[in-house]
């Protein structure tokens, strides 16, 4: 079976461009702060029912925090991605981008 990364699976990729790896904003930085790419280690990850095919990731990057926007296409998926990266907290975004779903129940749903 071929590998499926979690950065090139199918439900994120949502136009104009694949929400992943998410852009990153500073939460408390002035002026505004922003980071592009996979950088940081995960911190947490939150889905709200006000926006259910949105996930918010947190990550620390450099000893400050950042907060991304994961934009996916149907909310069962975006329950499942929540779930998921719960077990992950910690690794490197570069390391979950890299996750290997091919053997994982996320890859059912396109």
């Amino acid at each position: 079976m071929p590998t499926l990364a979690l950065q090139d699976h199918p439900q994120l990729n949502f136009l104009p461009r694949s929400s992943w790896p998410p852009i990153w904003v500073h939460s408390q930085a002035t002026p505004y702060k922003r980071l592009m790419g996979e950088v940081g280690t995960l911190t947490g990850i939150i889905l709200t029912e006000y926006m259910p095919t949105k996930l918010y990731v947190k990550m620390e990057f450099e000893e400050e925090r950042y907060l991304g926007l994961l934009t996916v296409q149907d909310a069962a998926f975006a329950r499942q991605l929540h779930d998921f990266l719960q077990n992950y907290i910690g690794l490197t975004i570069k390391e979950i981008g890299d996750l290997d779903l091919s053997h994982n129940v996320l890859t059912t749903i396109d």
